[in-house]
């Protein structure tokens, strides 16, 4: 899959204010379809960057295969304001087979309530994240 400028040129409208754009790094990191770190200091753009590809990646969905895409996070806040600032121009993207939140919602969803539900053969009544 290839994002090109005019993809980083739409998301731009979307995420920045009028006259702002991304630099060079943003741009690379966010034309990179490879597992890649960004590692950075607070208040560098790491997260619209982050944003600005889930935005560009929405418009190519659905993807070939039936694959999604998967987002995790170890915080509630970070998919909060990943919600926030996207959902509304990404509809599809919190859509199955896509998946966006915590790694302990993953796993609830993905691993723990299908085994418990293979292994006693009922379905789970309640999930206490408290406990």
């Amino acid at each position: 899959m290839l994002i090109t400028d005019e993809d980083i040129n739409y998301a731009e409208k979307l995420l920045l204010v009028d006259g702002q754009s991304f630099d060079e790094e943003r741009r690379d990191f966010i034309k990179n379809m490879q597992t890649i770190d960004l590692q950075a200091v607070p208040g560098s753009g790491k997260t619209t960057a982050l944003l600005a590809k889930l935005v560009i990646l929405e418009t190519k969905l659905p993807l070939e295969g039936g694959v999604g895409i998967l987002v995790l996070s170890h915080t509630n806040a970070a998919i909060d304001e990943i919600k926030h600032r996207i959902q509304s121009y990404c509809p599809k993207l919190f859509a199955y087979p896509n998946f966006i939140g915590t790694i302990q919602s993953f796993v609830d969803t993905f691993l723990a309530i299908p085994y418990y539900s293979n292994i006693f053969k009922r379905k789970i009544s309640r999930l206490d994240n408290e406990i």
